[in-house]
């Protein structure tokens, strides 16, 4: 199913488990808030953020 930002609900605005290989800098939700930090290899829940318009990464 392709993203459409006329749907009120989205595939991709759900979490889902995600297995980080490599190192980034990205938006980490956590229970004190959202900031931009290292995200290190491990699994990961992920989802797109429409208001940020990049990926979240909440660590399980």
């Amino acid at each position: 199913m392709e993203w459409n930002a006329d749907d009120a609900v989205s595939e991709r605005d759900e979490w889902e488990w995600r297995f980080i290989l490599f190192p980034r800098f990205a938006l980490n939700v956590n229970r004190y808030g959202m900031r931009t930090r290292w995200i290190w290899p491990g699994r990961y829940l992920v989802r797109w953020s429409r208001t940020y318009k990049r990926y979240v990464y909440r660590r399980h």
